[in-house]
């Protein structure tokens, strides 16, 4: 004899499947060491997401030592000793009505597994010449001891962001900070 279902066992039935969805929405990584469902590639802004500016070709993607060290050869050091997991570098570059132009802007961001990690990362990379900046995640900074670039570099949950820019100026520094300050917010 085939098994019915009365209101009660359906009922019951939708409780738990709401309950268990419930659950599952609200688990993230933290039991996983502070890491996030969030991935690097995740986190670049699309074509004029950022209004203006242009993916130009395809990110770079490092998920082992060797594409890294491939990428940003002796600077993979600091990366890896910090609990490096990945990371991508995008370019990108301003363009009206089609039209292609400025300075070409440099977007890193790495997967520190944790946020001591990215931290860590974070103090050891710095140069020193930098300007604290509360724009963007949990700590920034704007590096202003290049020649004819700024950078703003900050740390966020897992996170490690760069942002440079290979022209100075005012409208430049803007634009760097723009663009971390638009990462922070997908990395919350």
């Amino acid at each position: 004899m085939p098994r019915t279902f009365n209101i009660q066992n359906i009922k019951i039935l939708l409780i738990f499947s709401i309950a268990f969805l419930i659950f599952i929405s609200s688990c993230d990584d933290a039991d996983n060491g502070g890491g996030s469902l969030l991935t690097p590639a995740y986190l670049l802004p699309d074509d004029d997401e950022i209004s203006g500016w242009k993916i130009l070709g395809a990110y770079e993607e490092a998920n082992d030592y060797d594409s890294l060290y491939a990428l940003i050869n002796g600077g993979a050091e600091i990366f890896i000793d910090n609990g490096f997991i990945s990371s991508v570098f995008q370019i990108y570059q301003r363009c009206v009505d089609g039209v292609c132009l400025g300075a070409l802007l440099n977007l890193r961001i790495y997967d520190q597994a944790n946020e001591t990690n990215a931290k860590t990362t974070y103090d050891k990379v710095s140069t020193g010449i930098s300007i604290p900046w509360k724009g963007a995640g949990t700590e920034a900074r704007i590096d202003e001891s290049g020649l004819a670039s700024y950078m703003v570099e900050f740390w966020q949950r897992n996170f490690f962001v760069q942002v440079i820019i290979e022209e100075k100026s005012d409208d430049s520094l803007n634009i760097v900070k723009l663009f971390a300050s638009h990462i922070a917010s997908k990395i919350r």
